[in-house]
């Protein structure tokens, strides 16, 4: 029988391997058969107040208990919304009239924004923990494959956030290809490092549920102090890690990775930035038979669409393909914009009919029948070996002087540079400047030398500002947005 949610993988989990580990952190454990219980409690509390296929609010911190609580959402046949706990309270609001939850289920120390949000709010250590498994088994029966499961929040261009929304059937199909294509052996125990309402989490959680495996959740602060970070690899035997590129190469300039420091660490994955070729040779420096992949995917595509195993060398200034697509999945390159439609992609932006109909378009290459893509927004080449590579953003493509100009390239090159940890750039169109930002020990003037060997004149930045820390955004990328407003350099500017 075909699986058609994902608590059958639970179930199986908790049925196969009840005693083992499933999700832990410093401060607690839980084996699957204690989850599934939680879960089913938490799930029989919603299913006798709300009705199924409605909107549940997590306001929760990252940890075995919130898990508990977006799965017991599910139970209820419901689908959940794992909110930032750091975010304004202002921006929580514009999500909930989105939505307009049936509930919100939160830790303790959040009930006063909570109670805000909904006149329907529970703290989730209060809730009893009886099953009510009649109850339970009769939302299972409503249940289809294309029912919600999730719905996380991006950034709006105009300022409001757009809820995508993501099916049982989309979250499955990715899954199941990942268990196989990544190779992911049954009992792995994944190292987390993405928050919960980031859609990297989705491979973690589901691809850890369905190998029977463990999730362990990093503390964020963790990320801060590599060596710290590299000690707790060490001591929870992390054999796999899906993190942001950011995350690894804060660790491989910190000087903490040497040949053999991690021998149980077997499985690099990455995403969600371009991967600087510098930081995946220290990694695999340090890790010679480790297994690498490059994926690529906006949050409308469940995770990820394209993927590339690392099969040979890169020069530290070279761009890593993302790949191929993933099993179900079409990828097209439209006026060299990257389409993609398939199982993995979303119905569309929650309760917002335009922004979806802007986004998720008829395939223009197959007018005789309605087939649906989303415009990524993205841009993209064919290599001379037929990988996909990601030339950058539609909509950091400038144009100056006559030429068109992509963002993405001069970032690389900055990112290459000795002495950069983390680069980015944007452009300032008001005063007509490309304006560069890095981290690291680099002298500015070395690097302006070091940018005219790989970049044309018309490409050289304006302005290079140094910090000693760039902004993020709770993901753990680096927050343009952020910097853009921050950045003072009217006095660098001749």
């Amino acid at each position: 029988m075909s699986t058609r949610n994902v608590l059958n993988w639970l179930e199986d989990a908790a049925g196969l391997s009840p005693d083992a580990v499933a999700f832990d952190q410093p401060e607690k454990s839980l084996t699957w058969s204690q989850v599934r219980d939680r879960s089913r409690g938490i799930g029989s509390f919603l299913a006798a107040r709300t009705d199924s296929r409605r909107p549940v609010l997590i306001l929760m911190e990252k940890s075995p208990d919130c898990l508990c609580a977006m799965l017991g959402t599910v139970y209820a046949g419901c689908f959940y919304t794992p909110l930032d706990s750091s975010m304004p309270e202002s921006r929580m609001r514009l999500i909930a009239d989105t939505l307009r939850p049936a509930a919100v289920l939160y830790e303790e120390k959040f009930a006063g924004t909570a109670g805000k949000l909904s006149e329907n709010a529970f703290c989730v250590s209060g809730l009893p923990v009886q099953a009510d498994d009649a109850l339970l088994e009769a939302r299972r029966k409503q249940h289809i494959d294309n029912d919600l499961l999730y719905v996380l929040f991006t950034s709006g261009s105009t300022g409001l956030p757009k809820g995508v929304a993501i099916t049982h059937r989309s979250v499955i199909d990715f899954a199941e290809w990942a268990c196989e294509a990544l190779r992911l052996p049954f009992g792995l125990r994944f190292g987390s490092q993405a928050p919960f309402y980031f859609d990297n989490s989705v491979l973690d959680i589901y691809c850890a549920m369905r190998m029977r495996g463990s999730l362990h959740l990093i503390p964020r602060g963790d990320f801060m102090f590599p060596r710290r970070l590299m000690t707790r690899l060490q001591t929870e035997k992390i054999d796999t890690v899906f993190w942001v590129p950011s995350a690894l190469t804060a660790v491989a300039r910190a000087e903490v990775l040497s040949a053999g420091c991690l021998p149980d660490l077997k499985r690099v994955f990455f995403c969600g930035e371009i991967m600087p070729c510098g930081t995946l040779n220290r990694w695999r420096a340090a890790l010679p038979d480790a297994d690498f992949v490059n994926m690529y995917g906006p949050t409308e595509i469940t995770d990820v669409c394209a993927w590339y195993r690392v099969d040979r060398e890169f020069g530290d200034a070279d761009s890593l393909p993302i790949g191929f697509p993933c099993a179900n999945t079409r990828i097209a390159l439209i006026d060299g914009e990257i389409c993609v439609s398939g199982t993995c992609l979303s119905p569309g932006y929650y309760n917002a009919p335009d922004k979806t109909a802007a986004a998720f378009v008829q395939n223009s290459l197959r007018p005789e029948i309605p087939e649906i893509m989303y415009k990524t927004g993205d841009l993209g080449e064919y290599n001379d070996r037929g990988e996909l590579m990601f030339l950058g953003r539609r909509d950091s493509q400038i144009k100056r002087s006559g030429y068109r100009i992509e963002l993405g390239e001069i970032e690389a090159a900055l990112c290459a540079a000795e002495g950069v940890v983390l680069g980015c750039c944007y452009y300032d169109a008001d005063r007509e400047k490309i304006v560069a930002a890095f981290t690291g020990e680099a002298e500015i003037r070395m690097l302006k030398t070091a940018l005219k060997e790989k970049l044309p004149k018309y490409m050289l930045p304006d302005v290079i500002l140094h910090r000693d820390d760039l902004p993020r955004t709770g993901s753990g990328k680096i927050d343009r947005k952020a910097l853009r407003q921050e950045a003072e350099y009217e006095h660098l500017i001749p």
